[in-house]
């Protein structure tokens, strides 16, 4: 071989040596099939890996070319959101409540503005609901009823568990929302005697819900870390009736769990955040993981959501083709306890913690 031909191999060498040490650039990923890590709250698994993960799958193939892997994590929300803050690779969650992530981006984990997504970043709803044994033999029709001496009542841990923050807020909002509105009368006459007058009336309602929540509390037996471990516990026996989403109420009786539903007069409404987890998310997967965050609003995905009994966001239609939706007399939301910028310091640690579990 030549002096020439030599310098020509040792040239295509340099460039494959050169090449091979290169980081992959956006479009070299793009031959590569792409992975999402998604972590979600505990009832979101099936609705999730059975439904939109499939979907999207075949959204992204015709798309863009590519194919996409999935890799989920569930289980309660405060326990997801200590473990992405702990170095857990997500690079997108599905939280129960706007508390968890706000943590994760005090945390610095989070860039992208969730409240910047359609509907503020939420995906889906659910309102809480009490579930009982078959034919209800206790009468229970409220959450009043889950203070009656003799009832025992499972519920998830407000430790771990955003269902159980929002079951928490039911059970205090709905009496102090319920007591405010059956004293307007007197509120406004508060008003127009003065502002301290206003205040009393104010406090006399949180006096009321407090021992509404405190009474609900002496009668539960178990805590289960989060709402589907609660909705097992309950499966095998344990309790008489059960504080827990509507949503994971209907998917069990459809799968042949045998329990009554029992729809509280006033009950609040759950709202579940998506958010990117920013500090997880290489650059050549933010393209693909963007688009599957931009899909859980489209069409095909609520409808998804309401198939496994979870209310959608973008279209009231679809949620008035579900039978088994029950009517709320009386929805609030966690805006009417003030956000949870309130809600958890007052309420959540306030009360609850401060001065009913100590």
């Amino acid at each position: 071989m030549g002096k020439a031909g030599l310098l020509v191999i040792l040239a295509l060498s340099l460039v494959l040596l050169t090449t091979g040490c290169r980081s992959p650039t956006v479009e070299q990923s793009k031959a590569v099939r792409q992975t999402i890590v998604v972590y979600g709250f505990s009832i979101e698994e099936e609705v999730l890996t059975e439904g939109i993960f499939p979907a999207f799958q075949d959204y992204w193939q015709e798309q863009a070319g590519q194919g996409v892997t999935f890799k989920g994590v569930f289980t309660g929300s405060q326990d997801l959101a200590e473990e992405i803050v702990g170095g857990a690779e997500a690079d997108v969650a599905i939280l129960s409540n706007e508390q968890h992530a706000l943590w994760l981006h005090v945390n610095d984990l989070i860039e992208t503005d969730w409240q910047a997504f359609p509907h503020q970043g939420i995906v889906s709803r659910s309102p809480l609901v009490i579930a009982v044994r078959p034919d209800n033999p206790l009468g229970i029709e409220d959450w009043a009823d889950l203070c009656r001496p003799g009832v025992s009542l499972v519920h998830p841990d407000p430790r771990t568990s955003g269902g159980a923050q929002w079951a928490l807020l039911a059970e205090y909002g709905s009496a102090l929302l319920d007591d405010a509105k059956g004293n307007a009368e007197a509120a406004q006459w508060a008003i127009l005697a003065g502002y301290s007058a206003f205040l009393d009336n104010v406090k006399d309602s949180a006096e009321v819900a407090q021992e509404q929540l405190q009474g609900i509390w002496v009668n539960v037996v178990a805590t289960p870390a989060s709402s589907r471990e609660a909705l097992k516990q309950f499966m095998f026996g344990v309790g008489d009736a059960m504080v827990t989403y509507e949503q994971d109420a209907l998917l069990a009786k459809t799968r042949g769990v045998i329990l009554e539903i029992v729809t509280p007069r006033s009950t609040i409404v759950s709202e579940h955040v998506a958010v990117i987890v920013d500090q997880n998310v290489q650059p050549w997967e933010r393209e693909v993981v963007e688009a599957f965050v931009a899909f859980l609003w489209s069409d095909m995905a609520q409808q998804a959501f309401t198939r496994y009994y979870f209310r959608a966001v973008t279209n009231e239609s679809f949620n008035q083709a579900v039978p088994e939706f029950h009517e709320i007399e009386r929805p609030f939301t966690v805006r009417d306890l003030g956000g949870w910028g309130r809600a958890y310091p007052e309420i959540i640690h306030g009360v609850w913690e401060e001065q009913i579990i100590k």
